[in-house]
């Protein structure tokens, strides 16, 4: 597969496919996150897939078109931030798995647990040869081997995990610790980091001495709160980033998000491009509190990007509602117009 340049990433104009999502929150689902997808000649059916969580799990969508989705199933209880990574054909489930701390009944009361059995927060991956059966999960990397996990947090927190190939081996890059945002209670991933392994299945080994790649500033105008959710994209000569980062609007008076464009030729040392805002929260709408979340393809027949994004609203005393929009980038002078 040919891979794009860092450099043509900023010729793309980006519009809006709709002012309503594509897949919107249900009651039994109010919260459809991280976004996960592939186009037809990417999947084992020729079908468009899309993977998110709810939080009840893992959800499983299929669509014809890219436009209507239905669910299919949901494939891992408590799991969540699915990404996919294709191999020599077979299909790979990468995820944040935390076991739920509930109580067991016993004689019909509830009774703590003494110990929390896998109580962690973990990436796992499982394989699949058609999307439909996988295999019992493997774990990839430990949040208790990731020091800065612990920062601001009970216990470690590491989550939305990207796998890549390259010449030295496996790339996993994630997000870590998270931010409690006091003013709207939504959380948001405190830090961006990297592992690597010369295996799939590893062990991984945290780069760049240990420490984060990333990491939210007071004095960033658009990471002073969080680094938010990162996608990554891999480009012929290095890497480029889609960053939902979380900010303070001094005008508004509120914390908000804004989606950036990073680029890194190692990696490791990641920079805000020279058009960093693609998106910024809309001030009313389905998606007015926060653009949580991403997923980005290149459709080569189309000569099109798609982006694939969760936002979320509040209305009054209802639930936090969070629903899956879509994004279309073009080179302007492909895009025509019809008169």
């Amino acid at each position: 597969m040919m891979l794009p340049t860092i450099s043509s990433f900023a010729k793309i104009s980006w519009y809006p496919f709709s002012d309503e999502p594509v897949i919107r929150s249900l009651w039994y689902m109010p919260r459809l996150c991280d976004p996960f997808f592939l186009f037809p000649d990417q999947s084992p059916d020729g079908k468009w897939h899309l993977f998110g969580h709810t939080w009840i799990g893992i959800e499983h969508f299929i669509s014809e078109n890219g436009i209507s989705w239905e669910p299919k199933k949901m494939i891992v209880l408590r799991g969540h931030s699915p990404s996919i990574f294709q191999q020599d054909g077979v299909w790979y489930l990468v995820y944040e798995k935390h076991d739920a701390s509930l109580p067991p009944l016993r004689k019909g009361r509830l009774r703590r647990r003494e110990q929390e059995k896998n109580s962690s927060s973990r990436f796992e991956i499982c394989s699949s040869s058609d999307l439909i059966l996988f295999s019992e999960p493997k774990i990839l990397l430990d949040s208790k081997d990731v020091p800065f996990a612990y920062e601001g947090l009970e216990k470690p927190r590491i989550s939305r995990p990207q796998l890549f190939k390259d010449k030295d081996g496996y790339r996993l890059y994630f997000g870590a610790s998270h931010v409690l945002l006091e003013d709207t209670k939504q959380k948001a991933t405190r830090y961006f980091a990297l592992a690597m392994s010369p295996t799939l299945e590893g062990p991984y080994a945290l780069a760049n001495e240990g420490e984060p790649l990333l990491s939210p500033l007071a004095d960033d105008p658009y990471r002073n709160m969080a680094c938010g959710s990162i996608k990554v994209v891999q480009a012929s000569d290095g890497y480029v980033g889609f960053e939902c980062a979380m900010c303070w609007d001094k005008k508004q008076a509120r914390t908000t998000s804004i989606l950036l464009q990073l680029e890194t030729k190692d990696g490791t040392t990641w920079n805000p491009s020279f058009r960093s805002e693609l998106l910024t929260t809309p001030k009313r709408g389905w998606a007015s509190r926060y653009v949580v979340s991403c997923d980005i393809h290149y459709k080569r027949e189309e000569q099109c990007w798609y982006c694939y994004y969760s936002a979320n609203s509040k209305q009054s005393f209802f639930p936090v509602r969070e629903s899956i929009g879509l994004l279309l980038g073009k080179d302007p002078m492909l895009r025509k117009v019809f008169i």
